[in-house]
């Protein structure tokens, strides 16, 4: 006789709900363990009503989700690690072709959305490549270890900058199909799952970075001095004058700082503090046989991981006495090349 799982308690002698609580604070890096024990707990791990138990009872848990790209290209996959430095295995890949210059955020504190991107077309004639954007959105929901589709952008674009804030998804200027440059800006809202199209100042500006800071987004274009802050209380833009012109081509914010690698200061790890409307650099520890290429955030600390045999991470923590704020970091050992890495808490 075949007896249904859901009528086996998932711990003997108690009722499922207070169960439930208890199994709810197991941490997620015990859970290979864990799912042996029995296939009700299996079933009860896997299930998106556990991840609803977990975000009741308040037991969330910080992930670094690196997308990885292995050395010939052929491979892209995502890691996962834990506040510990755990590796907990790999997230299904982005549905599609590989793209290039898309944009990674994470809403509602838990969700991966990749948006936009280009991918190179071959033509008939000789060096004849051409590049199609895209327009497509996908999200990444943990609970249930899948990607679906969301509403597409208005127009395909790459090579944007973006942030979210308030909840809400932007992305600014940017390229579409033909290299054409854009003067627009776009908003996703999660809750409607629209895109809407709003104006932006017209900067002839390569990328750049957008960050959000006191509920307002800024948005700095390479080759541009001026950063331009949108409010979207009043729905309207504002120009500071940085007297600082970048060349960004990776950064992340830590304690309301964006830290950044510029092309123009090899070697070095520049700081823009908001708050104080200032500009700043660190030295980087030379990588030998290498050099880094990315930066990330992992336990409130600047992450910068390069691009050689090793893949090593070195760390820059901000609460350390001046000349030992960096050290290799130990705990992150990334399996191939870091393409952009985010945190989510699940």
């Amino acid at each position: 006789m075949v007896v249904e799982e859901s009528l086996y308690p998932i711990i003997p002698g108690l009722t499922d709900d207070v169960a439930e609580l208890c199994v709810s604070k197991i941490p997620r890096s015990s859970f290979q363990i864990t799912s042996q024990v029995c296939r009700r707990w299996r079933s009860f791990l896997r299930s998106q009503h556990f991840a609803a138990v977990r975000k009741l009872t308040g037991t969330v848990e910080e992930f670094l989700c690196v997308l990885m790209e292995s050395e010939c290209g052929r491979d892209v996959y995502w890691e996962v690690f834990d506040a510990s430095g755990n590796k907990l295995g790999q997230i299904p890949p982005v549905p599609g072709p590989l793209k290039r210059g898309f944009g990674v955020a994470v809403l509602d504190g838990g969700k991966i959305v990749f948006f936009g991107g280009y991918t190179e077309v071959e033509g008939s004639g000789i060096n004849s490549t051409t590049v199609s954007a895209s327009a497509d959105v996908y999200e990444f929901d943990p609970a249930s270890n899948s990607w679906r589709k969301l509403a597409a952008m208005n127009i395909p674009r790459y090579n944007f900058a973006f942030t979210e804030v308030n909840g809400l998804l932007y992305v600014i200027r940017g390229y579409s199909t033909d290299t054409y440059s854009l003067s627009n800006a776009e908003v996703y809202n999660p809750h409607t799952n629209r895109w809407s199209l709003m104006d932006c100042p017209n900067r002839p500006v390569w990328r750049g970075f957008a960050f959000a800071f006191n509920y307002k987004l800024y948005a700095v274009g390479n080759g541009s001095r001026f950063i331009d802050i949108y409010d979207p209380k009043t729905q309207t833009w504002e120009a500071l004058n940085s007297e600082q012109s970048v060349s960004v081509y990776s950064y992340t914010v830590v304690r309301n700082k964006v830290f950044f690698m510029d092309r123009n200061m090899p070697g070095r790890l520049g700081v823009f503090d908001p708050e104080e409307n200032s500009w700043s650099s660190v030295f980087v520890p030379p990588r030998e046989g290498g050099f880094w290429v990315r930066l990330g955030v992992w336990n409130n600390k600047v992450l910068l991981f390069s691009r050689v045999c090793g893949h090593e991470a070195l760390m820059y923590d901000l609460d350390k006495e001046k000349g030992s704020k960096w050290r290799v970091c130990d705990q992150i050992k990334p399996s191939a090349s870091q393409l952009a890495s985010v945190l989510i808490n699940f």
